[in-house]
């Protein structure tokens, strides 16, 4: 049986492509605090590594400021559509664009690497079992130089929880999405049902498909021993992309700033 990640992004990957889209009008401010930050830090961006690039959004972005990037992600068809914008973009030169599921890496990228970095943007992290989860990092300490950086902006657990909604739907054009939710306290999952559904006529909408996934969510402190415990030297924590967002603000190690931020954009060292 697939793995709802295939399930998803390799058998129906046009389902999911309209939230990638409609995030794509700011990623110039995305990138601007991602590299205001790495520097802050005093990393070198020259070549990075895209784990899970979607269609190439940061990829793209990062590439016209004229660093060598690297764009990975588990589906052929998002692959295609990031290599195509960057072609039109006139950054071909500079962004590659190559299917690899993250559980492999490494193999996956022996003649590419090292990385000046690793970046893995929008919760595209906690698919998987924790052993296989915990792999994923270890791999990406061995793709990155001595003293790069891994850069991961992510979903936080403790605002998941304070406001927690069962239900949920989301619609995009003639497209939407039903969301049933559980998250299961005793392994910090997420377990959730999406129904999508496409308008007919006015009023009504037929269902194109329904997809089972999980994913593992993290407090700050867990994820940070996480990093940790794989190799990587905890630096800083941010606010990230979402509502709420301020490029100046550092989260401060205090349970009312934590439990407020919806994202977390977590920098990481490797010794």
């Amino acid at each position: 049986m697939a793995h709802w990640t295939e399930e998803l992004f390799i058998d129906s990957p046009e389902l999911f492509q309209w939230n990638f889209e409609i995030r794509s009008e700011h990623v110039h401010l995305e990138v601007d605090f991602l590299l205001e930050k790495l520097k802050e830090h005093g990393f070198q961006a020259q070549k990075i590594l895209d784990m899970n690039c979607g269609i190439g959004r940061h990829a793209i972005e990062l590439s016209k400021r004229g660093i060598e990037v690297v764009g990975t992600d588990i589906s052929p068809h998002y692959i295609d559509v990031a290599a195509k914008k960057a072609e039109e973009a006139g950054i071909s030169d500079k962004a590659t664009f190559l299917v690899a599921d993250m559980r492999k890496i490494v193999a996956s990228l022996s003649s590419a690497k090292p990385f000046d970095g690793v970046i893995c943007m929008w919760t595209s992290f906690g698919f998987y079992d924790d052993a296989t989860n915990e792999d994923i990092l270890r791999q990406c300490l061995g793709l990155v130089k001595p003293g790069g950086f891994f850069l991961m902006d992510i979903i936080n657990r403790d605002w998941l929880i304070t406001g927690f909604s069962e239900r949920g739907y989301q619609q995009m054009g003639d497209r939407m999405v039903l969301e049933e939710r559980k998250l299961d306290p005793l392994t910090s999952k997420m377990i959730n049902i999406w129904t999508f559904l496409r308008k007919q006529n006015e009023g009504n909408y037929r269902v194109e498909k329904t997809v089972n996934l999980d994913h593992r969510v993290w407090s700050m402190h867990e994820l940070v021993s996480l990093f940790e415990k794989v190799g990587f030297k905890y630096e800083a924590v941010y606010t990230s992309f979402g509502p709420g967002f301020s490029p100046q603000q550092q989260i401060p190690l205090g349970f009312r700033e934590t439990v407020r931020s919806r994202m977390l954009l977590y920098i990481c060292r490797k010794p």
